[in-house]
């Protein structure tokens, strides 16, 4: 995986560079190491439900958060990879016009990711995907956050989409969906229809311009750290350690 460019993390961060693996630091600025904070670990991910990267790294992220003893807040930030695209459109003929692949090409390119998908021990069935915008799902997405569902919810997106052949841009199938992540459908069938949090997702979006963020997934730790695309489980369990609070003799 290509090591990420220098970037910033906020408007007063230190500059941060590439480490080994993709994760980037600060090269100034406080110390996290062996502080005796119990805050939690604020953890923001920007990504859009029909990037499979997206699908593989939030699964590594699940992986590493259950291997630390660290208190942390997961938030998933939006960021649309194709936010003027229509409801329906074909992928095979999207991706020979915009991305220059052949079908012998594309049928490699599945079957690679399909491979690696199944070593995070996740269904992937590109045969089945139904492209589509994904505002609408993102927009969704917060207002899960709103009703403390945005984890299950998001799963079941990445499910839906990559594994089931279900459309995540339509409305009903939404509504659907997010009765079965145990969400309110009469709460969600008014959040979709009354449009309640697309500033949400314009706003992550500006977020996301204002970080420099140019592709997804990409992580801010605590605005300190940042992370580009989906890194291994032991890379993130590493970067968290770090937040690990120190014992009191050696404070």
């Amino acid at each position: 995986m290509r090591s990420p460019r220098t970037t910033h993390t906020g408007a007063d961060a230190a500059p941060v560079r590439g480490d080994e693996g993709g994760v980037v630091r600060l090269v100034s600025g406080p110390s996290v190491t062996g502080s005796l904070s119990r805050a939690p670990v604020r953890i923001e991910v920007w990504s859009d439900i029909q990037c499979v990267w997206c699908y593989i790294g939030h699964a590594r992220w699940v992986k590493a958060l259950a291997q630390v003893d660290i208190p942390t807040t997961l938030v998933h930030r939006s960021f649309a990879l194709q936010p003027e695209a229509p409801d329906d459109f074909d992928a095979q003929t999207y991706l020979r016009a915009h991305r220059g692949l052949s079908e012998t090409d594309q049928q490699q390119l599945f079957d690679k990711m399909k491979q690696t998908a199944a070593a995070d021990s996740l269904a992937y069935e590109p045969s089945r995907i139904r492209p589509t915008n994904s505002r609408a799902a993102l927009g969704l997405l917060h207002h899960a956050a709103s009703v403390g569902r945005q984890q299950p919810l998001l799963e079941r997106l990445y499910r839906a989409y990559f594994a089931q052949g279900r459309h995540i841009g339509r409305p009903g199938e939404l509504v659907a969906l997010a009765a079965e992540a145990g969400m309110d459908p009469d709460d969600a069938r008014r959040a979709l229809a009354e449009g309640s949090h697309a500033r949400d997702v314009d706003l992550d979006r500006a977020q996301a311009r204002a970080l420099g963020i140019r592709s997804v997934p990409f992580t801010v730790v605590n605005n300190r750290y940042a992370i580009s695309g989906a890194q291994s489980p032991e890379s993130l369990t590493g970067l968290l350690t770090r937040f690990a609070p120190a014992r009191p003799q050696d404070a």
